[in-house]
């Protein structure tokens, strides 16, 4: 950049100081960044038409380079790293210079890389000092092209940044919305249905996670759909898979209301990162059929634990080690081929000679990203491969395995990503889907039976999702329940009819426990275990297979627990995991204990089995 360039610009920023605001200098710091030669544009955005954005947006050609936050002349940008607000814009903007007009600092994904002064305050001169340096971290600054992004690792923390953007937008618009507005039409349509004391920030959360996967949804579809039209926010709705029609109703009308002007800025940059992506090479990790670790399975904690550690956390939410899971699917599937004389074990489609269904229902109440529904669907293949039937597999999911196959999740993130996860699994083993076929993967809280109504739009798609999964839970004879229920002992579900099942829990030979303080009966795992068990019950037989934390194998607090399992179900298998750091728990050599997931609280593989009455 010429040295005259800066001079200019100096010259302007001293006439304009005694006007004493710092969108006075906007149009010098435009000039200072604009090159059109090399289409090089800084838009100085207007905060009453975009959400939570900084003051500047470079493009290059139109698509987007960074974005530069100016603050007035002379200000104390040690003091304004710290503010609220540029750690927010740090978090969610990948490529960012803060100024004061006089001092650049350049920060890449959080981090500062390079800080330069341009002149000094002398005097109520400006006197400058170096602009070589200045003009080396502009020109870094306009020529940084981001991470290469070769696996879905990378993608998925490069989404997570993009999707703090797409939130703090929101939750900025939210707060300039009057009540009756677009968003906060929304937000009371999650509230009525699915998260009754869901705040701003959480809404924000949900909202930004709903447009993040949709999109990557509609760019897995796009992907597949080579010679279509371009790949923008506004034709994205049409490529999300017709196999989640929630989540393409959802998504256009979210795209199509009046709130996404406030927001769309942020859109379009994840769109722009989607759309360069080469989802190809990522989809080949997609439906991988090996024995062998598949990445798709840690896409959506690389993403949360990028996004927000904190609702990893809260939420239980934890990639399942692939071993065990193949290890508790291969059991089920033994036990129903050597306990329930069902040849094909899971992928048998007998049906029950009373109700004239299919006896071997599965469904996973914690369905996360799907990881056990897809090894599920990997074991039936195998199954029907040992016979000699793989080559009708297209017939048999259409007929024999998608009425038998179902999924709760209450986030939006896993949700979407166990929708494309298992429908690209479906389809490498060679089903094409039909129509408008649904996956029987649906978005509800498991642990809450109400069925749901809105008078909102919004409300109304995702009531009707909910009470699909209602009816799934009331009347279909599901045979095995599987699956890792998320542990927190400070629960979020607060839903009367699991406290009223789980109350059950709190007496032992008809009598109360008296425990002084039986809070950890609550922990959420322990309401998912008691989900399980009331869903079997209600069939008459069958197998529950969870892997848990192992804190009420001994506790005694919950001994009123453990004699309600008993009387329900004929075997308990118990594979104690250990891995208990609080307890301080060593292997029998002495050495640690390792836990076969990232955390502190021990666990156990628990394998309960109810026979027909019939059987002695």
């Amino acid at each position: 950049m010429p040295s005259v360039s800066f001079d200019s610009y100096l010259k302007s920023i001293q006439k304009n100081r005694q006007k004493g605001s710092e969108r006075s200098h906007y149009p010098a710091l435009k000039a200072l960044l604009d090159d059109p030669a090399n289409g090089i544009d800084a838009v100085i955005e207007e905060k009453g038409n975009k959400a939570g954005i900084p003051d500047f947006t470079v493009k290059r050609r139109d698509l987007l380079v960074g974005y530069v936050e100016a603050k007035d002349v002379g200000s104390n940008l040690n003091s304004i790293e710290k503010t609220e607000q540029l750690q927010r814009y740090l978090e969610s903007f990948p490529n960012l210079v803060l100024t004061n007009y006089l001092e650049f600092r350049w920060y890449v994904n959080g981090k500062r890389r390079l800080k330069q002064v341009l002149a000094d305050i002398n005097d109520s001169t400006l006197q400058v000092k170096n602009t070589e340096k200045i003009a080396a971290l502009l020109e870094q600054f306009l020529n940084y092209t981001g991470d290469i992004i070769s696996n879905p690792e990378n993608l998925a923390q490069q989404m997570a940044r993009l999707t703090k953007a797409i939130r703090l937008a929101t939750l900025t618009a939210l707060s300039q919305e009057k009540n009756k507005g677009e968003l906060h039409q929304l937000k009371q349509g999650f509230s009525e249905v699915l998260l009754p004391q869901l705040t701003d920030p959480d809404f924000a959360d949900m909202y930004a996670q709903t447009i993040s996967y949709g999109l990557f949804a509609a760019r897995v579809g796009h992907a597949q759909n080579p010679g279509g039209e371009g790949f923008t926010r506004r034709t994205a709705g049409t490529y999300i898979p017709a196999t989640n029609p929630f989540l393409k109703r959802l998504f256009n009308t979210i795209v199509e209301t009046d709130a996404v002007s406030q927001i769309d800025w942020a859109i379009d940059d994840l769109v722009q990162l989607l759309a360069q992506v080469d989802m190809s090479s990522i989809l080949e990790k997609f439906g991988q059929r090996t024995r062998q670790d598949d990445p798709v399975v840690h896409f959506y904690e690389t993403f949360l634990a990028a996004y927000n550690k904190a609702l990893r956390k809260s939420r239980g939410v934890y990639y399942t080690p692939e071993p065990v899971v193949s290890f508790i699917v291969r059991s089920v599937d033994a036990i129903l081929k050597e306990r329930f004389d069902l040849p094909l074990g899971l992928a048998d489609n007998a049906k029950d000679p009373k109700t004239q269904k299919p006896r071997v229902q599965i469904l996973d109440p914690a369905t996360g990203t799907g990881t056990f529904l897809y090894e599920v669907i990997k074991q039936i293949y195998c199954n029907l491969e040992d016979i000699g039937m793989a080559n009708q597999w297209d017939s048999y999911v259409e007929d024999n395995l998608l009425n038998r196959l179902f999924g709760f999740e209450l986030l939006m993130a896993p949700y979407a990503i166990a929708h494309l996860k298992l429908g690209l699994a479906l389809q490498e083993l060679g089903y094409q889907f039909k129509g408008k076929q649904r996956l029987g993967i649906y978005l509800t809280n498991t642990l809450d039976e109400a069925l749901k109504k809105s008078e909102i739009l919004f409300g109304q798609f995702v009531a009707q999702e909910a009470n699909e999964a209602s009816t799934v839970k009331r009347d279909v004879p599901v045979m095995v329940v599987l699956g890792n229920p998320p542990y927190s002992g400070h629960s979020a579900n607060k839903s009367e009819w699991i406290a009223g099942l789980v109350h059950d829990y709190y007496y032992v030979d008809g009598v109360l426990l008296g425990e002084k303080n039986p809070k950890w009966l609550q922990d959420d795992y322990v309401k998912f275990i008691r989900f399980g068990q009331w869903r079997i019950d209600r069939t008459g037989s069958g197998i529950m297979a969870l892997i848990t934390n192992h804190g009420y194998l001994d506790n005694p607090t919950f001994r009123g627990m453990r004699q309600s399992l008993e009387k329900t179900f004929d075997e308990i298998y118990l594979m104690d995991l250990h891995g208990n750091s609080k307890k301080k728990e060593v292997a029998p050599d002495g050495s640690p204990d390792k836990n076969v997931f990232d955390i502190q609280q021990g666990v156990a593989v628990a394998i309960m089995v109810k026979y027909p009455q019939e059987k002695p």
